[in-house]
């Protein structure tokens, strides 16, 4: 295993983007959270145990650097409500003294014409799922979620994404 392409580090963004072409829209969405010189990389939903949370302005990101992230994305026209939202959580079991110890972290997301108190709902009950299927409990847990109305006459785009720094 190549140990170089271990996160050991990540920050969670969003942002908003509306423009009369859907593709600037979400080009828009990606430049407010941050990202929008990236190329993203989608990959799935397990946080190393060594990782640790950061902002995004302690981060220099050169413009076209390969980016792995966990992305939410909605789009809608005008008038739709649409929403994205990421959570994740640390994963801890009992070692043989009988202490709480972390393992490693999981990562979900949720998407769609929805409310933020809807995404954050799913997002919350997909961590618990995945906890439960790994036989593990969840102490520590965030979550970022975004809903927004699109302006009329314009499409619209909301992304968040949780970003892996190496």
């Amino acid at each position: 295993m190549n140990e170089h392409m271990v996160p050991k580090a990540f920050f969670v963004t969003s942002g908003v983007g509306m423009d009369s072409e859907q593709a600037n829209a979400f080009d828009l969405a990606l430049r407010d959270a941050g990202i929008g010189e990236c190329n993203l990389v989608g990959v799935s939903s397990i946080l190393p145990a060594q990782a640790v949370e950061t902002e995004r302005s302690s981060v220099r990101i050169t413009p076209g650097n390969i980016t792995f992230c966990v992305m939410s994305r909605a789009e809608g026209k005008s008038g739709e409500v649409i929403g994205a939202g990421i959570g994740y959580g640390w994963l801890w079991t009992e070692n043989e003294e009988g202490e709480e110890q972390s393992e490693f972290g999981i990562i979900c997301e949720h998407h769609g014409h929805c409310s933020r108190d809807y995404l954050a709902e799913k997002v919350q009950e997909k961590l618990y799922k995945m906890a439960e299927i790994r036989d593990k409990k969840i102490l520590k847990k965030e979550l970022l979620v975004e809903s927004v109305e699109v302006e009329k006459g314009k499409f619209g785009s909301v992304v968040v994404a949780l970003v892996f720094v190496f």
